[in-house]
């Protein structure tokens, strides 16, 4: 009689898919999806400040989250969780025999319930009738979900690029979808079924500017355009659920020795994705400059590409670095290590933006209120504010890339709200650095204390992060 070894299948069915839900929610604590109430109660409160005193409600004021802020938010919730299970081999269960679907379908309603409370919060602090409540809390968490969804099913695609396609994508769908979200042909613009019941829920018109009675915004039907969108998201859910992620493995590459320390860390970072992203970004600059005129462009450049772009590029530098900084560490020059990464950073970006402020603004009309063409204004602002994001955010990513990304989602979202608003003219334009290429157009003569501040800021966080070098060895998982 032969021993056999004994062996047991797992059958899937067999797991309760309650069991689905409570490891769902354990992996989610301490995550972003966690914190997600507490970043909506915050935005609620900052529209409620921002309401005191001008022809706005709280609830218009608002709007800023729903246009701009929700989308890149979701996104990020789902492309950061994604890659954090995959860092961990899915908490282990990555070898055990259970089941894909249930586990995403059981992230989907821990994800969906977290915004649910989030947005009741908010709409709790924010409406002023039952009614427009319940309006803000269904659509903004269907609108979560999609956008999640859409980040799910990139990373399906393309996992790596994910991290930063998920989130800029999302915002140039958001900013598609503001331009055309009147327009007759909705019905087959998806980009605008996002936007279109925002505008009679808030209140506003599509450039966040309170409705007028007569407005059209109020005959605008929410159902239609919500089933549209949800349709949308469910797409991408079926696309997430069907695409097979890559195989995990540990991060290869090739080992170059170089006597140049510096050539040996230039040969890690991902320079064709850069140039690819920055030629995207200046096509894209171009094509919005002739189809609309250059100060859309050059608005599109201060409030998104520059601080996407450095962002984008802080982030991609650490990752790159992480699995190697251990060993980076012991080297006698390590001091010199991230004033190396910092300079090899800003030797893309200076370029790149001073290039995309010309692209965007050289020959156009002098500024009404100065008489002074901005631009060249700009093209000095823009590489100072982007040093600073990447001084900031570089730091941040070495703790959590999630909170990078966050708070640089974050603070951009305020420097739209001050920088692009007559609160520019007020002393809060001091904490709006990461929108100033847009405030010196409007005040130039603030340059010297723009270059000032950001050279104090830059050095400050650099020689920070340069400080803490070590501490980032404990702190890479």
């Amino acid at each position: 009689m032969s021993a056999q070894p004994h062996t047991r299948t797992l059958n899937t069915r067999a797991v309760p898919t309650r069991h689905y839900f409570r490891a769902e929610l354990l992996r989610a604590k301490w995550s972003l999806t966690m914190f997600l109430p507490i970043i909506m109660v915050a935005i609620a409160l900052v529209s409620m400040v921002f309401s005191r005193g001008v022809d706005a409600t709280a609830m218009a004021s608002a709007h800023i989250y729903s246009l701009i802020l929700l989308p890149p938010l979701a996104a990020i919730t789902s492309v950061i969780g994604q890659n954090r299970e995959e860092k961990l081999r899915q908490g282990g269960l990555i070898w055990r025999n259970i089941s894909s679907t249930r586990v995403l379908l059981a992230r989907a309603a821990t994800v969906i319930a977290s915004t649910a409370l989030g947005h009741a919060l908010m709409a709790t602090l924010l409406a002023r009738s039952v009614s427009t409540a319940l309006q803000f809390t269904i659509f903004n968490t269907l609108s979560f979900f999609v956008f999640w969804a859409f980040g799910l099913a990139l990373w399906r695609l393309v996992p790596r690029a994910a991290l930063f396609l998920a989130p800029l994508t999302a915002i140039a769908w958001a900013i598609a979808g503001t331009l055309d979200a009147m327009s007759p042909n909705w019905q087959v613009l998806p980009w605008t079924w996002a936007i279109r019941p925002t505008l009679p829920i808030h209140g506003v018109q599509a450039n966040s500017i309170t409705a007028p009675a007569d407005s059209e915004i109020w005959d605008i039907a929410i159902l239609p355009p919500a089933l549209l969108h949800l349709l949308l998201g469910l797409g991408f859910f079926a696309i997430a659920l069907a695409a097979h992620g890559k195989s995990l493995s540990l991060p290869t590459g090739r080992e170059r020795s170089t006597s140049s320390l510096s050539h040996g860390m230039s040969a890690t970072l991902p320079w064709r994705t850069w140039w690819s992203l920055a030629a995207l970004m200046l096509a894209g600059l171009a094509v919005v400059r002739v189809v609309w005129n250059p100060e859309y462009a050059l608005g599109l450049l201060s409030f998104v590409c520059v601080p996407t772009a450095a962002t984008v590029v802080a982030i991609m530098t650490w990752t790159s670095q992480a699995d190697a900084w251990p060993a980076l560490m012991y080297r006698r020059s390590r001091g010199s290590i991230t004033l190396r990464l910092f300079a090899l950073d800003m030797a893309f970006l200076v370029p790149v933006l001073v290039v995309a402020v010309i692209i965007s603004g050289a020959g156009g009309e002098t500024n009404g209120q100065t008489g002074i063409n901005p631009w060249p204004y700009q093209a000095v602002i823009a590489p100072l504010v982007a040093a600073m994001i990447v001084a900031v955010t570089g730091l941040i990513a070495r703790r959590s890339v999630a909170a990078a990304i966050f708070a640089s989602v974050a603070l951009g979202g305020w420097a739209v709200m001050v920088g692009g608003d007559v609160l520019s003219a007020s002393p809060l334009w001091w904490t709006s650095e990461w929108g100033w290429t847009w405030v010196v157009r409007d005040y130039p003569e603030r340059w010297p204390l723009m270059v000032l501040v950001s050279a104090i800021v830059t050095g400050a966080f650099v020689a920070w992060a340069r400080a803490t070098s070590l501490k980032a060895i404990r702190s890479r998982s």
